[in-house]
């Protein structure tokens, strides 16, 4: 049976577009939602080349532009949103926070908006490490509390926890928030890879 129609905003970069590749071999289809002011279009054209015909769908727009959201969201029923597109720098977050704070966390709660409206229950975020800061004790498990030390984390934490309280406040909402840490590497075929940028300094 056909499993379904999963939106995946970031598809272009790295973990999302391996995410996007893993679906399409699930049987899923997929809608890309990028800007590509981050991502990899060539990615995106290797997904394209191996998407069984109609399964990929790919959008260009900007989360921050909510007919671009909704453009992606209207043309197919959308069964769940895996949510990977953010900037993440650190030393640029510090230089211009509030580009993180429209980016990561008001672009979520546009996100959330519009599952909202087009009756989206399911959601799986892409979060990182950056919000645990300095811990005093390692190993980092799940109950390590949140202490994050840049915009960049507090950005990250502020999303979870407006998907925290909309899940709350609509209890048929279902989300995973992943945290994670360094991701590297590539697909065994050697279909996707790393295609790294440096890092933006500030000045």
């Amino acid at each position: 049976t056909f499993p379904g129609h999963v939106l995946v905003t970031g598809g272009a970069g790295f973990i999302g577009s391996h995410a996007t590749m893993r679906l399409l071999e699930d049987g899923y289809a997929v809608t890309i939602i990028d800007n590509y002011s981050r991502g990899n279009e060539g990615a995106v054209e290797v997904l394209k080349n191996m998407a069984p015909r109609g399964k990929l769908r790919v959008v260009r727009g900007d989360l921050g532009v909510r007919d671009d959201v909704e453009r992606a969201f209207a043309k197919h029923p959308v069964d769940a949103v895996i949510h990977f597109a953010a900037i993440a720098f650190v030393g640029e977050s510090v230089a211009f926070p509030l580009q993180y704070y429209h980016n990561v966390t008001v672009n979520t709660v546009t996100l959330l908006e519009t599952m909202q409206k087009f009756g989206v229950n399911k959601l799986v975020y892409s979060s990182t490490c950056a919000t645990y800061g300095n811990p005093k004790k390692l190993p980092i498990t799940e109950k390590t509390p949140t202490n994050p030390i840049n915009p960049y984390g507090k950005s990250k934490l502020y999303a979870e926890v407006a998907i925290r309280d909309f899940a709350h406040a609509n209890p048929g909402f279902n989300a995973a928030i992943l945290r994670y840490f360094n991701v590297f590497g590539a697909d065994p075929e050697g279909r996707l890879g790393e295609y790294p940028r440096p890092a933006l300094r500030a000045h």
